[in-house]
């Protein structure tokens, strides 16, 4: 029994070594992937990740089913240097360096880039893959435990060209991440091929199931994306064509003061929340005060100051009418600044609109509605107008209202 128990012990001795030995062999040559859809892999070998320069080695694969796959370095597509493959209509693949340029456009081709097929690349079993080798790619660190990453991809009839500059189709918003790889995790032994070596390891490839291996996924998914795109939207319209005019309007309908003042500072609110929500998406999408969100988010920025400014204004205007009972300058500059500063917001949506790619219908259905409460917006504005020309005749001018104040 003695004997047998020391055998036991000595054969769990021996196995806790070899996984030990197994454990170190799989973590020198190990590869970082990345699998949304489309599985992505990274190697740095030995030399690259001493010297921070040097060769790296790539794998793009995903279903034939796809028409191209893109992978880029970078933490957005702005200025990402991106390859993109594709079937070559030959059996393989085409592999082509590109520019992320401004962000937002196609890619252009970069031959400055050098990117190379290597063994095992091909369209095979359903299945097409990229082994690239690029000598030149521009990590910022080839140890970096977050080296920020892009994906991206779009499914249709396969392209079968061996151009590296083929214009290919944009991808949708559920076919983009932005992701990290823990690069002092994608070691492999030598500065070699790795996607045909047994030493090699990742994660497997799944077109269903997201998988990663030294991989993180930006949080910021497209779907929070969209999330604070329709909230941002939403807030911004709400406040711009309703509630904002129904303020401006309240002294001529209420005729109080406190009425106006109240629903004015409501929307005031309401526009910083809208205001904060699109600097977050902003930030998200990295396009603050950059293509192709500039103007968008510039003009926004000097709206958001112009109504800041607007109470202070209206509060000169207040004390003023109290001191002279009657409608000096402060009071028309009160009123033409808040129309002139509704309008240019009304208007920066529509510049929101379209960069978010709204439909047709809903840029026309925006449009409608500001038109419509543009136009009833003037009808109570000069029915208030004749309503007081009417009240000067009959009783020689006199009889001041507070409603006179600002319609």
């Amino acid at each position: 029994m003695i004997g047998a128990a020391a055998q036991i012990a000595k054969n769990m001795k021996l196995f806790s070594v070899a996984a030990t030995v197994v454990a170190f062999l799989r973590s020198a040559s190990a590869l970082a992937t990345y699998s949304p859809g489309p599985t992505y892999s990274v190697g740095i070998p030995p030399a690259t990740a001493a010297s921070g320069t040097g060769n790296i080695y790539l794998q793009l694969s995903a279903p034939d089913t796809y028409q191209w796959v893109g992978l880029g370095i970078g933490s957005r597509m702005a200025g990402a240097t991106i390859f993109v493959m594709y079937t070559d209509g030959k059996g393989n693949v085409t592999i082509s360096g590109r520019d992320g340029g401004q962000g937002h456009v196609e890619p252009s081709a970069d031959a400055k880039w050098d990117v190379r097929l290597l063994e095992g690349s091909g369209v095979e079993g359903g299945v097409m893959r990229g082994n690239v080798l690029c000598t030149n790619c521009p990590l910022l660190s080839t140890t970096s435990t977050s080296s920020q990453w892009i994906a991206a991809w779009a499914e249709g009839k396969a392209i079968d060209s061996t151009e590296t500059d083929y214009s290919i189709n944009q991808h949708n918003d559920n076919s983009y991440r932005q992701f990290t790889y823990d690069l002092t995790l994608a070691s492999i032994e030598s500065d070699s091929n790795p996607f045909i070596s047994s030493a090699a390891t990742s994660s497997s490839v799944s077109s269903s199931q997201p998988t990663s291996a030294g991989a993180v996924e930006n949080q910021n998914s497209q779907s929070t994306i969209n999330a604070y795109d329709i909230a941002h939207g939403t807030i911004m319209s709400v406040t711009m064509i309703i509630l904002f005019p129904l303020g401006a309007l309240s002294m001529v309908i209420f005729g109080k003061t406190w009425v106006h003042g109240f629903i004015q500072l409501c929307s005031l609110g309401m526009l910083v929340v809208g205001f904060g929500l699109g600097v977050k998406l902003a930030e998200i999408n990295d396009y603050l005060f950059t293509a192709p969100a500039k103007t968008h988010t510039i003009f926004g920025l000097i709206i958001f100051i112009l109504f800041l400014l607007q109470p202070l204004i209206g509060l000169y205007h207040h004390r003023a009418y109290k001191r002279e009972l009657k409608r000096g300058v402060p009071g028309h500059v009160h009123i033409w600044y808040g129309r002139v500063i509704i309008v240019l917001g009304i208007v920066n949506g529509g510049l929101g609109l379209r960069l978010a790619g709204n439909s047709r219908a809903g840029m026309i259905l925006y449009g409608v509605l500001a038109g419509v409460v543009g136009v009833l917006y003037g009808g109570v504005v000069v029915g208030g107008w004749v309503r007081r020309k009417g009240r000067g005749r009959k009783g020689g001018g006199g009889g001041k209202v507070e409603s006179d104040r600002i319609s």
